[in-house]
């Protein structure tokens, strides 16, 4: 019997789940980074901006409370959210730039905050896949 397969039965995937939300609180930081600037004037794709990284924000939260449980669906999820926030630089901050309302370096500092956010999302998604494959293949060769 495997017994750090059969203890995942009972302990959460923490590991996971502390990497999606670390995804998730640099998403804020790199929204606030793109809506505070005085330099910002507030339009329509202002508006958007917010309300996507809202609804980005609650998925984000579900999913890590989901893939806490090992649950492989929402894994993959988080891939797609994290591919979302790599295409985020080409909304926003790119037009940003070229309306000459963030400089080059701010338009950089936005882009690095989104591709980590990406990153620790594609992290936690990935740790989870794993696990919850190892997880599986354990409770099937236990007959559950």
């Amino acid at each position: 019997m495997n017994i750090k397969a059969d203890k995942m039965r009972y302990q959460t995937n923490s590991s996971a789940y502390s990497l999606i939300l670390l995804g998730l609180a640099l998403s804020v930081a790199a929204l606030f980074a793109i809506i505070t600037p005085s330099t910002i004037i507030p339009d329509f794709s202002t508006a958007i901006e917010i309300l996507i990284n809202i609804v980005l924000m609650l998925v984000t939260f579900l999913a890590a409370e989901r893939c806490k449980f090992y649950e492989r669906k929402w894994a993959i999820i988080v891939n797609v959210i994290a591919a979302v926030h790599i295409l985020r630089i080409f909304y926003a901050p790119t037009r940003l730039l070229a309306k000459g309302q963030i400089t080059f370096f701010h338009f950089v500092f936005i882009a690095v905050l989104l591709i980590a956010s990406a990153l620790f999302l594609i992290a936690g998604g990935m740790i989870t896949i794993k696990k919850s494959q190892v997880l599986h293949n354990h409770l099937k060769e236990m007959g559950e």
